[in-house]
């Protein structure tokens, strides 16, 4: 019943979309052209027609093709987006992109992608090419400061053909500001100070960033954010105790380049923070309080080269470390935990192009290898319990091909093998691999429509508390170690089509759009259980298979004085043996957006619905979630011909002021919030 409403879904929207564009492509080749000219404007950049899905992928290929040309699943969020919503935390940037959502709750501390129901350690998570790999049970694990975030991209399905393992769901790709992105024209030095606030939790954002070109082939970028904030209230008016926040980040990068044809650059960015909260954050008990003290220190270094003279030579390469470091020392008694993971890795790929005719060939050879290392202490013990001592080792070599025939149609194969080793203090070493292959046809039917049919799977390991934690779990409840839990395997199926088109209905509108159903059947499905209450035991185990099958669609129109957005998805998951749905899995969404942009004056104003349907399609023994509807709304404004450099955003989030909560989420999200930030650029 769920496959054929998928399809009857992908169905009706591939035939609105393409009747649409084809009506529009006759009118257009029954008239004549005509030599529309627009009236002069106070700053022409906004008049140009901005689709984020033209923007270059990173996490689909190698070969720097548009979202919107790629034959799969991919969402982009923009500078221009975070600028309009003014995000506080990962959760305020993926929730209304179809198929994604964040788990963990409000506390944006403990928020962990979520991607066609698959979260933790099965989404691929990167900062600036990093691996951010902390999965750590209920403390979350992932930190950003959105103040200094250019793009955020997500790929929906599996991806361990390009990202290795974990990429179940798909990959969650973030990139920071460079120097490049705020200079404008021939600049050599600037500087941006923004700051911020909101009113829900009183919160503070101050952030300055200077920025410049030392010579003609090089840039430097140094930014720090602060961001301090006190205990929101939900929108019942109920104070949600310790959810205030206090964290500062600093950025640092800088590149050289070499003529047009390479690049080397350096990135380092240390972000810390200081809480008071439970020591299980994405819950409600306030009777284990701890004061945590939380350091990320992440260091890239990344080139890029390409031979203008030798189609053989496209290469990039990476070496990346990231250490993350968790202080909790407990307010009753004093108890100190410390939890460290520390990933060091490197990649690199090169492509060949081959051109036979109209036709080319282009070949990805790639590789990979990290390492994660763990090491949790409890009041200076070892925490074989909680967060073993442990190490895991990952090496894979990936070959991607890409076939265009006759400028139309686009054939993609590609193939990796990765090999894990796994160990522990006190514990059994373990071994194993795995080969993840792919492939995809795509054709374009006309110049605005590209159908697609595409076929991936990917793998992955379990983590390491996954397979050595032991000892106490919570009251006289024991953790029991599973050495031998295989690997999660993946196998997806996807049926989707691509829609561009510009000058629809009038000389500067652009109209694009993705949609897709699939299937993806799980083997080996990882999941804990806790049986015997407090006093029992808690394990992880493998399922023979699980299934989740959807259905997403994303389409954005611009006029350049009108915008909007339409997404939504529908997923449904099960245990393929017993029936029993799965978590995880996401009530049907809806989200709408747009705006309108007042030239003249530099002003734009919009807003956003966010509509979450009641999810009753909940494993046996878990209640109902309930849906939500959350109405934003936003407005920027381009003061520079008041002020020269200053913009200022505006926003209220929770228009309506809703009592809900997101996914499984415990916590009530913030209530009504009214926020307000300006920068000024020198």
């Amino acid at each position: 019943m769920v496959r054929t409403t998928s399809v009857r879904l992908l169905l009706a929207t591939v035939s609105t979309l393409a009747l649409s564009v084809a009506a529009h492509a006759q009118d257009s080749a029954s008239e004549p052209a005509t030599n529309t000219q627009t009236a002069p404007t106070r700053n022409a950049t906004t008049v140009e027609t901005a689709v984020v899905l033209d923007t270059v992928t990173v996490t689909a290929s190698k070969l720097k093709t548009t979202a919107i040309d790629t034959p799969a699943s991919v969402s982009i969020v923009n500078e221009q987006d975070l600028d309009r919503f003014q995000p506080d935390g990962l959760g305020d940037i993926l929730n209304s992109l179809p198929g994604v959502e964040t788990s963990g709750g409000p506390r944006s501390s403990v928020q962990i992608p979520t991607i066609r129901g698959l979260t933790d350690d099965r989404v691929v998570v990167r900062i600036d090419g990093a691996r951010a790999n902390l999965r750590n049970g209920h403390k979350g694990g992932i930190f950003i400061d959105p103040e200094m975030l250019k793009s955020v991209e997500v790929y929906r399905g599996p991806a361990s053909t390009m990202q290795g393992t974990g990429a179940l769901g798909g990959a969650v790709t973030l990139q920071t500001l460079d120097a490049k992105d705020l200079l404008e024209g021939d600049d050599r030095i600037g500087a941006r100070i923004k700051t911020g606030y909101a009113s829900v939790d009183h919160k503070l954002t101050l952030n300055s960033t200077a920025y410049g070109r030392p010579t003609e082939n090089s840039d430097v970028l140094v930014g720090i954010t602060r961001k301090s904030g006190g205990s929101y209230e939900n929108g019942s008016g109920e104070k949600e105790p310790y959810t205030d926040d206090d964290y500062i980040n600093g950025l640092f990068k800088g590149g050289i380049d070499f003529s047009d044809t390479g690049r080397m650059h350096l990135t380092v960015q240390r972000y810390s923070d200081d809480h008071r909260l439970p020591a299980a954050p994405d819950g409600a008990s306030l009777s284990n309080i701890v004061d945590r003290e939380t350091e990320q220190l992440t260091g890239v270094f990344g080139a890029e080269y390409f031979s203008p003279n030798n189609d053989l030579i496209d290469a990039s390469g990476t070496v990346y470390g990231m250490r993350t470091n968790l202080d909790e020392k407990r307010i009753t008694d004093g108890r100190h935990d410390e939890r460290k993971l520390e990933t060091l890795g490197m990649e690199g790929a090169n492509t060949s192009r081959f051109a036979f005719g109209d036709n080319e060939l282009a070949v990805t050879l790639g590789g990979e290898v990290f390492e994660d290392t763990q090491e949790g202490r409890r009041n200076g013990e070892p925490t074989p319990g909680l967060f073993p001592d442990a190490d895991m080792l990952i090496t894979g070599v990936y070959l991607d091909n890409r076939v265009t025939l006759m400028e139309r149609l686009e054939l993609t194969a590609g193939i990796r093998y990765d090999s894990f080793d796994q160990s522990a203090s006190g514990q059994s070493d373990r071994s194993d691999d795995a080969i993840s292959p792919r492939f995809s046809v795509a054709y374009r039917v006309a110049p605005w429509l590209q159908p697609y049919v595409s076929y991936a799977e990917a793998f992955n390991a379990p983590s390491l508390t996954q397979l050595y934690n032991d000892g106490t779990h919570f009251g006289n409840n024991q953790f029991v170690p599973n050495p031998n839990l295989e690997a999660e395997k993946a196998k997806t199926w996807e049926l989707g089509a691509n829609f561009k088109a510009d000058q629809l209905f009038t000389s500067r509108d652009s109209l694009r759009a993705k949609v897709a159903v699939f299937q993806n059947e799980i083997t080996d499905y990882i999941e804990q259980s806790v049986s015997g209450g407090f006093n029992g035991t808690t394990t992880s185990s493998n399922l023979p298979e699980a299934e989740i099958k959807g259905f997403e669609a994303e389409v954005n129109y611009d006029t350049g004085l009108l915008f909007s957005s339409v997404a939504m998805s529908v997923l449904r998951g099960e245990n393929s043996e017993t029936g029993e749905n799965l978590s995880n899995i996401q009530g049907d969404k809806l989200s709408l957006s747009g705006g309108y942009r007042l030239m003249d004056y530099g002003l734009e104003l919009g807003g956003r619905a966010i509509m979450v349907a009641e999810q009753d399609r909940v494993p046996d023994d878990t209640a109902n979630r309930g849906g939500y509807t959350r109405l934003d709304l936003f407005a920027r404004w381009d003061a520079s011909d008041h002020v020269d450099g200053l913009q200022v955003n505006a926003g209220i989030d929770n228009l309506l002021d809703q009592t809900y909560r997101t996914s499984e989420a415990i916590i009530y999200e913030p209530g009504r919030n009214f926020k307000i930030s300006a920068s000024m650029k020198f």
